[in-house]
């Protein structure tokens, strides 16, 4: 058992009355990690791997941290959908000037 985690009882779905399987529950605060099974498009698997390689990170860093871009980028457009129901949608002019104050989007 790794130091940071903490043996936890939980009884298992079909289990008899009063018996309970040992989960290993990672403790929490930073750099806690859980693990998540998901399923990709094949070929994916590999351009991971060689994309992660190139930044030297994990597998299991890389596609964090594009979760945690994908979570940014998501909050953003709930954000921008608020402003335009408040507001009204954005002019031609305001898009300009956003794009103009921030370079590296033009580069997309």
């Amino acid at each position: 058992m790794d130091a940071k985690e903490t043996p936890v009882k939980q009884p298992l779905r079909g289990a008899k009355r009063g018996k309970a399987a040992k989960v290993h529950k990672p403790a929490g605060g930073p750099g806690a990690t859980e693990k998540l099974s998901a399923t990709i498009r094949r070929g994916r698997k590999a351009e991971i791997r060689e994309q992660a390689r190139k930044l030297g990170l994990s597998d299991s860093a890389y596609v964090d941290e594009a979760i945690a871009a994908k979570l940014q980028l998501d909050a953003l457009a709930e954000f921008v959908d608020e402003l335009e129901e408040r507001h009204g949608p954005f002019s031609e002019d305001e898009i300009q000037a956003a794009l103009a104050a921030w370079p590296s989007a033009q580069d997309q």
